[in-house]
């Protein structure tokens, strides 16, 4: 900085002609105190660069200011008067996120929005069931060699591309419509503490000219339609929304959505699956809650399908669901922060039409407890037996005086064990057998559900239940379930599931090899020799016979209904009545997908294998019980 300049200037500007009252006051003579009260410094400043640029910048300055004055006033004004032409003649609707029609909007948009709502949009990844949807229509997914390649698989998933934050045009069907995606605004300025990466919640606003909403809701119709043709012949799966997300209590989510299985391909009597399918369609007509509501009944139907494990019973609740084109709504009893109030807040905020799934209800322990000083006690354990007094107990084996120290040396070998399987892996499989509880002290165990019998009881039919939907219980074991639990008017209706019959197992045979959709031989033929040598034979695929270009043969070729079908009762007459679970079968049928007869000619091999491999997990778990005996 040259402060000789700076200095020559000072005196010189300071003897400029100061304005009367009686001349105009130009740009330039705006008072020197205001303008240093808007710019810090702008004194100093000013006399520098006039004294440098021999030009007084204070016109450029007051110029500056009264653009940006009237800038920021045009801008008051437009918004004002927005806010008066949107209050006088244009009509909104305000769609939350959490709402399903949030989804369905912003689909529709990512499809339907005009050129001029492109120019911001979010692009978004597709996961789960849409990204497979998409991508099952195009099968470039093999490389040269005729291999599945995930990362080309997955490369032909497009982004889906939505309207971001702010305002966007749209012209539908001669009509214009405006919306605008933004944040849920602060009510009352109340301090709100978020944990973790959840984030506020976002609002879909939809405006039209005129006094009603008519057109929107017109719009908001036609999308829910184009939505719903959309997932038609599919199931949708919803569950309960982790707590940590959750805006509320009774917040459901949808999960996944897959295709609707056919009633077909559920293995059942017949008869047995027509009076399911009759009985739940009476029960959906429209007709119905009025005869309900005469009679006094409440309008609900529950459903125990009980069985061993692979039976299908759950593959008979999405056969059922697609039937009626209902969404599954899936509770598992076993979750440890699930309480009494959240399962009757998530029943009660169930649709009108639902179906909602109770899987292995036996596996939850849910039996009675009855508080009382003389009465028996039931407790809740891990395999629902009634848990004997701890002074019975010790009046069968000790005398009193011995008590306290029988007492002591049990709760230490309890406390070892409890230990042990902590330590131990857990299984989540249905089948697995549940352990022995072995301390009666502890009312509530650890590993068992927030839910009691009486709260369970409470949410399917108690006066505030929610009316409309169709419970579906399934168990492997009927027996352990609470006699109040499975009684008439919480369940309507008991379906059995049995091990596979010859009838069964020949319709099952049958419905494997007769569907034309078969997967095409696409390998190239240089790997032909590493899989007829390798995982072919190992596998036992070939039954140790020459296979034909390196992969087993193709046995459908050429193969009529007619000799299908005597395949079919060939291999029912392998198979032990009884025995073996449907599960089971498929399994083996799915080793040979082209080799019918491979699979004829293997039955008695596999049946021997797994009858002894049965046998042998039958005698370990028998050896185990009998260490818990003695221990």
């Amino acid at each position: 900085m040259d402060f000789r300049r700076l200095a020559k200037a000072l005196p010189a500007t300071t003897n400029l002609p100061q304005p009367n009252g009686t001349e105009p006051l130009a740009l330039s003579d705006l008072p020197p105190n205001l303008l240093e009260a808007l710019i810090p410094g702008y004194g100093v400043i000013s006399r520098y660069l006039t004294a440098i640029l021999g030009v007084d910048i204070s016109i450029f300055v007051s110029v500056g200011l009264i653009v940006l004055a009237l800038t920021k006033a045009g801008q008051f004004l437009a918004q004002r008067g927005e806010e008066a032409f949107r209050a006088v003649f244009m009509s909104s609707v305000f769609i939350d996120e959490h709402d399903d029609l949030f989804d369905m909007v912003m689909g529709w948009l990512s499809e339907h929005q005009g050129s001029a709502s492109r120019r911001s949009v979010r692009a978004k990844t597709q996961h789960g069931s849409k990204a497979d949807g998409q991508l099952e229509e195009s099968g470039d997914a093999l490389d040269d060699r005729g291999m599945f390649d995930y990362n080309k698989w997955s490369a032909r998933t497009p982004p889906r591309f939505e309207p971001y934050y702010g305002r966007h045009m749209l012209w539908y069907k001669g009509r214009f419509f405006l919306f605008r995606r933004s944040q849920r605004p602060s009510i009352g300025q109340r301090l709100q503490v978020q944990f973790g990466s959840q984030q506020d919640d976002d609002v879909l606003q939809l405006d039209c000219i005129g006094r009603s909403t008519e057109p929107i809701r017109d719009l908001l119709r036609t999308i829910k339609i184009w939505s719903l043709n959309r997932l038609r012949n599919t199931t949708t799966i919803r569950h309960p929304t982790p707590k940590d997300r959750a805006r509320f209590g009774g917040a459901w989510s949808k999960t996944s959505s897959r295709p609707s299985r056919p009633m077909e391909t559920v293995i059942l009597d017949t008869e047995q699956k027509a009076g399911v399918i009759k009985d739940m369609n009476e029960y959906l007509h429209p007709s119905s809650p009025k005869w309900y509501a005469t009679r006094g009944i409440p309008y609900r139907r529950g459903y125990l399908f009980h069985g061993p494990p692979g039976t299908g019973k759950t593959s008979l609740s999405f056969a059922l669901a697609g039937i009626f084109g209902l969404e599954i709504f899936a509770i598992s009893l076993q979750e440890p922060t699930l309480t009494e109030g959240d399962l009757m807040q998530l029943f009660n905020s169930l649709p009108r039409r639902c179906i909602v799934l109770l899987e292995d209800v036996d596996a939850a322990g849910l039996v009675r407890d009855v508080q009382s000083g003389k009465s028996d006690k039931f407790k809740r354990g891990k395999d629902g037996k009634e848990a004997k007094k701890d002074d019975e107990k010790a009046d069968e084996s000790k005398g009193a005086k011995e008590k306290p120290k029988k007492e002591e040396e049990y709760t230490l070998k309890d406390l070892a064990k409890e230990l042990k399987a902590l330590n131990a892996p857990t299984s989540n499989s249905s089948d697995s057998k549940p352990k022995k509880r072995t301390n009666n002290n502890n009312s509530n165990d650890n590993s068992g559900s927030g839910i009691s019998l009486s709260g369970l009881l409470n949410a399917i039919d108690g006066v505030a239940t929610h009316e409309g939907r169709v419970l579906i219980m399934t168990t492997n074991h009927p027996e352990k379930l609470d006699a109040a639990l499975v009684r008439p008017g919480r369940v309507d209706r008991r379906v059995g599931f049995k091990l596979a019959m010859k009838e069964q197992i020949s319709e099952l045979f049958i419905r494997m090899y007769a569907a034309s959709d078969q997967i095409p031989e696409t390998i190239d033929p240089s790997l032909n020799h590493t899989l007829a040598n390798g995982h072919a034979k190992a596998n036992g695929h070939t039954n140790g016979k020459p296979v034909a270009n390196g992969h087993p043969e193709n046995q459908l070729a050429g193969m009529s209904e007619k000799n299908l079908e005597e395949l079919a009762l060939e291999f029912a007459g392998h198979i032990p009545d009884d025995t073996f679970t449907p599960a089971e079968i498929q399994n083996h049928l799915m080793r040979y997908k082209k080799e019918p007869r491979t699979a004829v000619e293997l039955a008695e091999k596999w049946v021997t294998e797994l009858l002894k491999e049965k046998e042998d997990s039958a005698r370990a778990e028998d050896q185990a019980e009998g260490e818990d005996e003695e221990e």
